[in-house]
């Protein structure tokens, strides 16, 4: 037997070499493991080839791991209910909510078109620009001032036009990031018009056309007057429809207008006059305007009502069949359609350890301790052993290793 003690020596003589052995005493300890040492074909202590003496060889090293109790660097408890309710839960170095220490949480300042975010522990500002469909915007801080904010979209801005510097000439806009008009086309209020077909701009900014400003008494089906080489009163045909036959504008205003009704799904007039589709093909807009092509076919997708190409196996909004959608994600959960199955997947970091799918994946397992990386793999919550990214916290022991 050793005497009792935290740390023990044990003295052992093989064959001409001595070796040490120190065995720690630690309340609760786990291997972690042997770096296996290589010694030779024949195993330890083989005899050299010149028939010497044995070898000595390195003993395999054991580390020892205990129990840690003690929140690591980085980490912390937020007792004051502004961070997660577990030990050691909150993460300063990236937690926006307690970025740096509990509490201290990262703002929006969309006034100035600026948000923060949490990095290694400091909120870091940076431009916002949020989405919005019909008016997007590309806020950016061209000036280097913080007092400011990110003060140019560079979509519209003439002196910062797609990029902080890049100034457009005078009288030149700056649209959608790209600085000037097409040639032939005028500036109008910030806008690229054609003067020659605009009818609102004809011949000139803020020069609108009657649309029943015509010499005809009666315009035929579908036409209106509208502008054509920059003058008004000329008839032209309304949206979506098409004078493919040319007899449009004729002296005496004798023509059947706008005979096409539909160019975007014409076969014969596929997306304008003249083009017309092969056996088997329709005119379908699948994202690049109307064109002549089997529908869906290209991508291995299924023609669902009102015209949409779904992939059925994998689309949520239609898993299996064009009317299935797939519903029910609860909190930390997504939908899934996989194989045309509807399915709920947990996001990372969570997990439904209770069973229960009306509350979603509640669990997190990243600091959960009872389930610790996994659902039921518990720490010793009752030694206050924490969770830290999905594994029970532990630390060297106090006696080291064992050689």
């Amino acid at each position: 037997m050793f005497p009792s003690s935290s740390k023990q020596l044990l003295t052992v003589t093989l064959t001409g070499a001595v070796l040490i052995v120190v065995v720690a005493a630690c309340g609760s300890s786990v291997d972690r493991g042997v770096d296996a040492v290589d010694a030779g074909p024949s195993g330890f202590g083989a005899a050299p080839a010149d028939g010497g003496d044995a070898a000595v060889v390195d003993a395999p090293v054991h580390e020892l791991a205990c129990i840690a109790t003690a929140c690591p660097e980085g980490f912390a408890t937020c007792a004051d209910g502004t961070g997660p309710a577990y030990k050691c839960g909150a993460d300063l170095k990236r937690d926006p909510d307690n970025c740096g220490g509990c509490g201290n949480k990262c703002l929006l300042y969309a006034p100035i078109h600026m948000s923060s975010r949490c990095v290694e522990g400091t909120c870091e500002l940076e431009c916002f620009s949020p989405y919005d469909p019909g008016n997007q915007k590309d806020w950016r801080n061209c000036d280097g001032k913080v007092d400011n904010g990110c003060e140019a979209d560079v979509l519209t801005n003439v002196k910062h036009c797609g990029a902080c510097g890049n100034a457009c000439a005078p009288g030149e806009p700056c649209i959608d990031g790209v600085c000037g008009c097409e040639p032939g086309e005028i500036v109008c209020h910030g806008q690229c018009v054609d003067p020659k077909t605009d009818d609102n701009h004809c011949n000139g900014c803020d020069q609108p056309c009657d649309p029943e400003g015509g010499t005809c008494g009666e315009l035929p089906n579908g036409a209106y007057y509208g502008c054509y080489g920059g003058v008004c009163g000329t008839p032209k045909c309304k949206m979506p429809t098409a004078d493919c036959n040319g007899d449009l504008g004729q002296p005496g205003c004798n023509s059947d207008g706008c005979e096409v009704p539909d160019v975007r799904t014409d076969p014969n007039n596929c997306g304008g006059c003249g083009i017309k589709c092969k056996a088997g093909e329709e005119c379908v807009n699948e994202g690049n305007g109307p064109e002549c092509a089997v529908p869906c076919v290209r991508f291995g997708k299924v023609l669902c009502p009102f015209g949409q190409c779904r992939d059925l196996l994998n689309d949520v909004m239609a898993c299996g069949s064009c009317s299935r959608f797939c519903q029910g994600a609860g909190p930390n959960q997504v939908s899934a359609c996989r194989k045309g199955i509807c399915e709920l997947d947990c996001l990372p970091g969570f997990a439904d350890c209770n069973g229960d799918p009306s509350d979603g994946c509640e669990t997190n397992v990243m600091a959960h301790p009872g389930n610790c990386g996994t659902c039921g793999n518990a720490c010793d919550v009752a030694g206050g052993q924490p969770c830290i990214e999905g594994k029970c916290l532990m630390t060297e022991c106090d006696a080291g290793t064992v050689f």
